[in-house]
């Protein structure tokens, strides 16, 4: 099978989306199909150094690097635009990712008008929460532009249950599949923690306001005094100066040295802050998925987040840690739970890898989006027809 998928960016700046999409292509490709993957340059506020406008193999996966025409975060680009009504009659089907950024526009109004069936993956934008952020101008986007291309796709991909909840909310429960994402599963280390040694709690996300990481820190500072000795790894890119506002309120909360902040993390420094780690927290507003959270749980961490964590549901069932309101006692009970009972977070954070391990691999991903797949696909005997009379996109307003 041939597939498209459509997004705005794939640079390790515009955060988990770009990292999901690698997996779930490659996964595709280790299936035996053809994927191809159609972005921009973008790379947060700056620009991948990569060649546009021809094909990039990467693990098996074409890429295809489109400058963004404008700069922002809606990522025009109108060479993208061009390609895509050129390029998209030759494939099976088109997987759309993420609503509100420009990509979604072409893609979706192309393959419409072409012929080809697509799914579109709202990445939580339609949440609350996401929904709630700069309301005034989404909510008529939404009406205007996006109802559009929800109403026309022939599926729309949901990664929990908590995500398909918002879709049906807004009217779209027959057509959306949930499908979760995966992560890779390293081999299974054993973890050995000298009994004097502190208790070392991670955190590892993107450090950005819908991550409670203030919440976190004050947690912290109401931990008992009582307690284990513990230590904080902060690992994260952060926006802007959110970074260094996050480390100045861990210096006026008093949390000192026993709280680091190490950056971005990736390959093997990001494995190597996994394997040492004894628990996960992740506090956030709002997460669709949470994919830093089945990262975790495939290294054996026991978990500890907010009830706004879409996963927090499967992790709540599987008894792989535990979930909380997003109240600074609440959470500071449960570290202080965890930080004291070794024992008991050991045994969470091998049900949370049996979970990872039978639920959120990227081959169990790839075989479902392969179901969904099949199931919109258009025949293939119209896959070598080509307008090439239609040689001018159609107009995006």
């Amino acid at each position: 099978m041939r597939i498209l998928h459509v997004i705005a960016g794939v640079g390790l700046r515009d955060g988990g989306p770009s990292v999901a999409i690698r997996g779930m292509t490659e996964a595709l490709v280790a299936a035996g199909h053809e994927v191809t993957v159609a972005t921009t340059d973008s790379d947060g506020a700056g620009s991948l150094d990569v060649p546009l406008g021809q094909p990039v193999m990467q693990a098996g996966v074409e890429y295809r690097y489109f400058r963004r025409n404008l700069p922002g975060s809606w990522k025009f680009s109108w060479p993208l635009t061009r390609w895509l009504w050129q390029h998209v009659p030759r494939f099976d089907v088109v997987h759309v990712h993420a609503l509100f950024s420009y990509s979604t526009i072409p893609a979706c109004r192309t393959a419409r008008r072409r012929g080809v069936p697509y799914v579109m993956r709202p990445l939580g934008t339609l949440d609350p929460w996401g929904l709630g952020q700069r309301a005034w101008k989404k909510a008529p986007y939404l009406r205007l532009v996006e109802r559009s291309h929800l109403d026309h796709a022939a599926a729309i991909h949901v990664t929990s249950e908590a995500e398909a909840a918002a879709l049906a909310s807004l009217g779209y429960a027959s057509t959306t599949r949930i499908i979760p994402l995966g992560v890779p599963v390293p081999a299974a280390v054993p973890r050995l923690r000298e009994a004097a040694a502190p208790v070392r709690l991670l955190f590892l996300s993107r450090l950005h306001p819908v991550k409670g990481l203030p919440l976190l820190l004050e947690a912290m500072r109401r931990l008992p005094s009582d307690l284990p000795e513990w230590r904080l790894t902060i690992a994260g890119r952060g926006e802007g100066s959110y970074g260094a506002e996050m480390q100045e309120l861990a210096r006026d909360l008093g949390l000192g040295e026993r709280v680091t902040f190490c950056g971005a993390v990736e390959g093997e420094e990001k494995e190597k802050l996994l394997r040492r780690a004894d628990v996960f927290v992740l506090p956030s507003q709002s997460e669709s998925f949470g994919i830093a959270v089945a990262e975790a749980m495939a290294y054996s961490l026991p978990v500890i987040v907010s009830r706004d964590v879409a996963l927090g549901r499967e992790v709540e069932s599987a008894r792989a840690g535990l979930v909380v309101p997003r109240e600074a006692d609440a959470l500071a009970a449960a570290i202080a739970r965890l930080v004291r009972n070794p024992v008991e977070g050991g045994a969470m954070g091998g049900r949370g890898r049996a979970l990872v391990e039978e639920r959120f691999s990227w081959a169990a991903a790839a075989s479902s989006l392969q179901t969904l797949y099949s199931g919109i696909a258009r025949p293939r005997l119209e896959l070598g027809r080509r307008d090439d009379a239609l040689a001018t996109p159609p107009r995006i307003a």
